[in-house]
């Protein structure tokens, strides 16, 4: 039959597979009980092995009425990623003292995978019950398959998980055909459309702002309703209960005691956005001026710009922000910020201060930089990054405006000379 359906021979599963998807039909064989969870009972399921990967749909029925048989194209899992986010989970709760009172490990069921570069999330069930594992590079975060969700005053949906990290993940109403989540804090008001898993009606956002610092507000899809700059959704989303277990199971000993460090982390500490593994950035450049500082600080490839102080509006109100990115490939490479400082309430500056700031190979131990005024100017220079600020009468040409760059080892020899974009 594969023959005529031009699909490779039958090849053996990974035991991972084939553990997880005895686990599923062990769940399904059981003795019915009374859920407090509408989880949907799945009508079929076609499992095909393409290349020797697992690749399966499920066929899910609408869990409350009759509805039609659908499937979930949204979401996947990612087994590589899950099985061992799982086990770090599993580790922190053993780590905590809470193992006896918790689902065992082999009674986990890992539904789909959500993923970015610094974070990992897993949503599952056992006994019927969801529950969600988040990991970064240094935590282990879980939630309380048993904990009694708190839901919006319209609608049955709840957050079953808030972390730092910016996760925000729990079940929706299942009459909603998606999930419109909206948060608003004194930095940013972010805005997603989420789809939702049918299977338990499940979902996750990864956020980049703290949910300790945001207002999250929820509701059902507007279709092609407008929305004001400053919209959100109809239904505060109440905060999400403790996590049964967190940990940081890999832990990094940071350098705090230095001007960069300790600025680093006051500002990631203020600021309202998410900044997973914090602990693990180094502090590069640090640049200070009139009660506002900007620093730079690496993870490997991920690069903060962290900024604020307290000259801000009237020049005495404290604001924070970060700027988490991720430069291309190349070791050179000129990095995002904001002007710092006095600002009038119409946000245009009145005492503007501009850093221009960028990533430089390791080794470089001096960063000099003209930016066309007549004058080369020594870079502030320190884990990789470096940080200048930018002097008056430099070009207005967005698009064309350059910075010559000279970089040069603790022995002075040239590591790159060449140009980047001004803006």
């Amino acid at each position: 039959m594969t023959d005529d359906l031009g699909l490779p021979g039958r090849r053996e599963l990974p035991p991972e597979v084939l553990d997880n998807l005895r686990m599923s039909l062990r769940e399904g064989m059981g003795k019915p009980v009374r859920r407090r969870w509408p989880i949907g009972a799945a009508a079929a399921a076609v499992v095909l092995v393409l290349a020797g990967a697992l690749v399966a749909t499920l066929i899910i029925r609408e869990p409350d009425g009759p509805g039609p048989v659908v499937a979930d194209p949204d979401f996947s899992l990612d087994w590589p990623k899950a099985i061992p986010a799982m086990d770090r989970c599993w580790a922190a709760i053993q780590a905590q003292g809470k193992a006896a009172s918790f689902p065992a490990r082999d009674g986990w069921v890992p539904l789909f995978t959500v993923l970015s570069p610094a974070v990992t999330v897993v949503a599952m069930t056992a006994g019927g019950k969801p529950f969600f594992c988040e990991t970064t590079r240094t935590t282990a975060t879980v939630s309380d398959p048993d904990d009694h969700p708190i839901y919006t005053d319209g609608g049955k949906t709840a957050a079953l998980l808030m972390t730092d990290g910016g996760t925000v993940a729990g079940i929706a109403d299942p009459s909603w055909p998606k999930v419109e989540i909206t948060g608003q804090n004194d930095s940013a008001s972010p805005f997603r459309d989420l789809p939702i898993f049918r299977r338990g009606n499940l979902f996750v956002y990864l956020g980049s702002m703290k949910p300790t610092r945001t207002a999250y507000s929820v509701g059902p899809t507007p279709g092609g309703q407008s929305r004001t700059l400053h919209y959100q959704a109809p239904y505060l989303l109440p905060p999400a209960s403790l996590p049964a277990a967190s940990a940081i199971d890999r832990p990094v000993t940071p350098e705090r005691e230095s001007p960069a460090g300790e600025f680093f982390k006051v500002c990631t500490e203020r600021a309202f956005e998410a900044v997973p593994d914090v602990d693990a950035y180094r502090a590069g450049a640090l640049l200070e001026g009139d009660d506002v500082a900007v620093v730079v600080a690496r993870l490997g490839d991920e690069v903060i710009v962290c900024q604020g102080g307290v000259g801000y509006r009237d020049g005495k109100t404290a604001f924070y922000r970060a700027f988490p990115q991720r430069p291309d490939p190349s070791s050179i490479r000129a990095l995002r910020t904001e002007t710092v400082g006095n600002v009038d309430r119409n946000g245009a500056a009145v005492k503007p201060r501009n850093a221009y700031l960028g990533v430089v190979p390791e080794a470089a131990a001096a960063v000099k930089l003209d930016f066309g005024t007549g004058k080369t100017i020594d870079a502030t220079v320190g884990a990789g990054t470096f940080g200048a600020w930018i002097p008056d009468g430099v070009s207005q040409d967005i698009e064309n405006a350059r910075v010559g760059i000279t970089v040069l080892d603790a022995a002075g020899n040239l590591l790159h000379q060449g140009t980047l974009p001004l803006y």
